[in-house]
């Protein structure tokens, strides 16, 4: 019997070949593809998964070969080959998880029977997610109702998407990397060895410049419906 983590491996192998299948023999473009296949499926078929970004594939690629594309090439050019395997990667990684909730379903938790600690900190998140849906559907209406907005107005997602997945990954790494999540805050344990690492920089900085591009277009979608 195949295991789920092989099935998993399994559906990416098939995604990737019917991918390179509509690329032309010999080209670049396949070979290229194919190297990047492979390393991807050797970093998430690790005992312990690695998340195949476009950084350590081209590091780890380049150990072996000094042509292998760059980080930036394989961003811009093999994106669909990398996100097959980064789906492997997260199916992996969450692997017990419970299919995700939708926004609407999140009120109709029940709380009752909860102990009152974790009963107050889900009424709190329901809260929330009631306020971000509400928000939300606010700035659909505003933009639904024809506020011109240019192009370069609005967050570039496929500039953040690197992030967003680097942020993805932190998140489901901190519990591994020694750290205590609680009730209260995510924090250092006794045995988070002395040096651990809470987040690298350039993640750091991503998320600052992420803040800072949403909070410029809440401003503008602001100033045009005052406006």
């Amino acid at each position: 019997m195949v295991s789920r983590i092989g099935a998993i491996v399994a559906i990416a192998d098939q995604k990737s070949s019917d991918m390179l299948d509509g690329l032309v023999d010999g080209s670049k473009a396949k070979f290229n593809n194919q190297r990047i296949r492979d390393l991807c499926r050797a970093l998430v078929k690790r005992s312990t998964p690695w998340l195949p970004t476009a950084k350590l594939v081209s590091e780890e690629g380049r150990r072996n070969d000094p042509h292998f594309p760059s980080e930036q090439t394989i961003f811009n050019a093999y994106s669909k080959m990398l996100k097959i395997w980064k789906k492997a990667y997260y199916d992996i990684m969450n692997i017990d998880a419970d299919p995700p909730l939708a926004a609407v379903d999140v009120g109709k938790i029940d709380t009752s029977l909860m102990s009152p600690s974790t009963g107050n900190i889900v009424d709190r998140l329901k809260a929330i997610v009631a306020e971000l849906v509400q928000r939300n559907n606010g700035l659909i209406q505003i933009i639904d109702e024809g506020i011109a907005l240019r192009s370069d107005e609005f967050p570039s997602d496929s500039k953040f998407d690197g992030t967003v997945t680097r942020l993805g990954a932190w998140l489901r790494s901190v519990t591994l990397q020694g750290f205590i999540l609680d009730e209260k805050s995510l924090k250092v344990g006794r045995k988070t060895p002395v040096g651990t690492r809470i987040m690298d920089g350039r993640l750091m900085r991503d998320l600052e410049t992420l803040v800072e591009e949403y909070e410029r277009f809440r401003a503008t979608v602001r100033a045009r419906r005052d406006g």
